[in-house]
């Protein structure tokens, strides 16, 4: 069975269950998914930082953190190890910084569940 780690850098903890429930149920029929979780611009640098070529195959990463931006997390992500995709996930109107930090996809928040899911399992299959 494939195994895919996924990082989910979120400070709101009911979106972070729900969307990694969420995750389990639509993608988890063919695959292993195992979530970490961080809930700061500090933890998910500590995470990220925690082995030399990165644990994860992809990260969803929110912007507006209590200790900072996101962005700062997906510039990690992207120099430790490029492979890893990014999908930046925010109530943050302004998604251009994330672009710029080198996430592969963005979305608001406000979007629909299904549309998630499928950014998700799109940004699994390409790696």
């Amino acid at each position: 069975m494939l195994v895919t780690n996924i990082l989910i850098v979120e400070d709101h903890k009911l979106f972070t269950e729900a969307l990694e429930r969420v995750l389990r149920v639509a993608l988890g029929g063919g695959a292993i998914l195992c979530f970490s979780q961080a809930t700061s611009v500090a933890e998910g640098m500590r995470l990220v930082s925690a082995e030399p070529d990165g644990p994860f195959d992809l990260a969803v990463v929110d912007l507006m953190l209590p200790d900072g931006d996101g962005t700062e997390v997906v510039r990690e992500i992207k120099t430790r190890r490029p492979g890893t995709r990014v999908l930046v996930l925010s109530a943050d109107q302004d998604l251009s910084r994330a672009l710029a930090a080198g996430a592969d996809e963005t979305m608001p928040k406000s979007t629909g569940l299904h549309e998630i899911v499928a950014s998700v399992a799109r940004l699994i299959r390409a790696f």
